[in-house]
């Protein structure tokens, strides 16, 4: 007999498979990344349909057995389809990103309860708020994913003399995931990765942040970090992280 697991799940990528089902990867708390059927998902009266779509928080009853490969999606019911994320292009891009992100990065992970909150009240802070500087809510799941996986970023001391920055502008270097302070790198005009003094104290407790309290960080005064971020990542894990979602994202 199966087993039966019940879990809440965001979906992540949907695909079809033969004329009327779909398979659907989804993000757990408890179980990590999962690929299962829906099958009938595409008939005209398939409780699943609006459900198994990408980006929806669901909760979802799988029946699993260990010889199958892909496990069978029995039951699923909403619980948030993040409809302002969806209504606005911005926030649109930002919340793809994060699910390609977690495609590529943990498909063969295993479970990380904690990430997967933190990343749930993250589409809800996004969802919800109404602040204009949408990308930090991207920099900060970055920041935390990188901690998650085990190589995160350090902003209280100079990576090369380890004293903590006395000397502005500091530099983000992305290979180690800190800074270098001015008396250790060589200051170069427009680079975008370097940050003031007050710069750096807003990162480093914009780090620390928990998802509903982003709307208030000023993102106006930073430049984009996105792409140091992505290089972090692709640095330590070595998978390309070549966004779709962000070619949306102005």
């Amino acid at each position: 007999m199966p087993d039966l697991i019940k879990t809440e799940a965001l979906v992540i990528y949907t695909t079809r498979w033969q004329e009327s089902s779909k398979i659907v990867h989804l993000f757990s708390e408890e179980h990590g990344y999962i690929k299962a059927i829906a099958k009938g998902a595409f008939r005209p009266k398939s409780h699943f349909r609006g459900v198994l779509e990408t980006l929806n928080f669901i909760e979802i009853i799988i029946s699993q057995k260990s010889t199958r490969s892909l496990q069978i999606i029995s039951q699923a019911a909403m619980l948030n389809s993040f409809l302002k994320i969806r209504e606005d292009l911005q926030k649109t891009s930002i919340a793809f990103a994060i699910l390609e992100i977690i495609k590529k990065l943990l498909s063969t992970h295993e479970p990380v309860s904690d990430f997967f909150r933190y990343t749930t009240d993250l589409l809800s802070a996004l969802n919800d708020t109404g602040s204009k500087y949408t990308r930090a809510y991207l920099w900060h799941f970055l920041l935390v994913l990188s901690q998650t996986l085990g190589f995160g970023w350090e902003f209280d001391k100079c990576l090369r003399c380890k004293k903590t920055p006395a000397v502005f502008p500091v530099e983000l270097e992305y290979q180690n995931g800190g800074v270098l302070c001015g008396n250790c790198h060589q200051p170069q005009p427009r680079r975008i990765s370097s940050l003031t003094e007050k710069q750096l104290t807003m990162l480093t407790k914009f780090s620390q942040l928990a998802p509903v309290d982003l709307e208030e960080f000023n993102a106006a005064v930073f430049p984009d970090f996105i792409d140091i971020l992505l290089q972090h990542l692709t640095y330590h894990t070595e998978l390309a992280l070549d966004l779709k979602s962000l070619k949306w994202y102005v």
